[in-house]
């Protein structure tokens, strides 16, 4: 596909860039290269918006259809950060300064509440709360981070309701960080969740001791769901998926595995 790139230019050039910024890069391996052309593609391509909107209007459809087979309050559950939110100013950030992540200026970025919506996010979210269905946001944002999110939720136009729709990482003890599916069930307890909307398979399901092969089995497992119970958003930023690559490891060694798995 043209989204990738020879790896060897994109690093070539992410120097460059990074050489002229007012920040030096952090580390000599630059393991903010990578994000570059993914990260251009969120902010620039057409490409994304059209598929971002065609996540959103199947989510609209699927709504619709789902609504008139069952009976009882209905719930549309949501990931906040690449699924109704677009973080790629922060990346932006991390590329210029040549690293991955840095969890300090995350919770800085947070709390600036400048986020833009990903595109149509917003609009289906008011169609489920007019169609009568409450919106959940489950996100691993930590309890800290919650007034930000909320702000930044709020200005552009995402229903928040008096009840807590934003649920977050270790919120209650039961709650564990990483892993969504006590508060999926905590949803489920007291609603019909008719949908959930993702960008990564932890959205969905617990994947995240899974290696590559069981990875994809789920996928294969649940065909059926995807584009009608499971809506997914394009993340081509970061993900769990890069786990199995890298292992979680220090950027550096992390960047290596990534050139070595390259195909």
């Amino acid at each position: 596909m043209a989204f990738f790139v020879d790896m060897r230019k994109l690093l070539a050039l992410s120097f460059l860039l990074v050489s002229c910024a007012s920040t030096p890069p952090a580390t000599q391996c630059n393991s903010g290269a990578p994000l570059l052309n993914a990260s251009l593609w969120v902010q620039s391509a057409a490409e994304y918006k059209a598929s971002a909107a065609q996540t959103y209007n199947t989510a609209t459809r699927m709504l619709d259809a789902a609504l008139a087979n069952g009976p009882g309050r209905a719930a549309v559950i949501f990931d906040i950060d690449e699924t109704v939110l677009d973080n790629s100013e922060f990346e932006s950030r991390m590329i210029r300064q040549g690293i991955a992540y840095d969890g300090k200026q995350w919770t800085t970025w947070v709390s600036e509440s400048r986020a833009i919506g990903v595109p149509g996010a917003a609009e289906f979210a008011k169609y489920a709360v007019s169609r009568g269905v409450t919106p959940f946001y489950i996100t691993n944002r930590l309890t800290e981070e919650e007034p930000g999110t909320r702000r930044n939720l709020e200005a552009l136009g995402f229903p928040l309701t008096t009840e807590d729709n934003v649920l977050t990482r270790n919120e209650r003890p039961e709650w564990k960080a990483g892993d969504k599916t006590a508060r999926r069930e905590y949803v489920a307890s007291r609603y019909r969740v008719v949908m959930l909307v993702g960008d990564d398979l932890n959205d969905f399901v617990n994947a995240y001791e899974a290696n590559a092969e069981q990875r994809e089995a789920i996928v294969r497992n649940n065909a059926s769901k995807w584009g009608t119970e499971w809506l997914i958003v394009p993340n081509p930023m970061y993900g769990s998926w890069e786990r199995t690559i890298t292992g979680g490891g220090p950027e550096c060694p992390a960047l290596k595995k990534k050139m070595d798995a390259l195909r």
